[in-house]
């Protein structure tokens, strides 16, 4: 799972295993977590649905897909399509 976290979270969840490795037993208390843990879940499969979108872009463009095709099917302007996916596929 830490491969699927952004570099901040896993920082921060390597930070909170130093910190659980030197708090005192009588300091914890219990805590339901599973709406953050929802959370955390919702925003793994968010980002590996943005890195599929990403690829599938590319794969158009690599088609010979225009950007106003590429933009339809993504609701939104050519200007809007091309600007936030514009700089990856002329890297590719």
């Amino acid at each position: 799972m830490v491969e699927t976290m952004t570099k901040s979270r896993a920082e921060q969840a390597a930070a909170l295993e130093v910190w659980a490795e030197n708090v005192e037993f009588e300091d914890l208390k219990e805590a339901d977590t599973g709406s953050l843990r929802a959370i955390a879940k919702v925003v793994d499969q968010r980002n590996a649905v943005a890195d599929e979108l990403w690829a599938a872009v590319r794969a158009a463009r690599q088609d010979g897909r225009s950007w106003s095709e590429i933009a339809t099917m993504l609701g939104v302007s050519k200007q809007a399509a091309q600007q936030k996916y514009g700089p990856m596929s002329a890297a590719s």
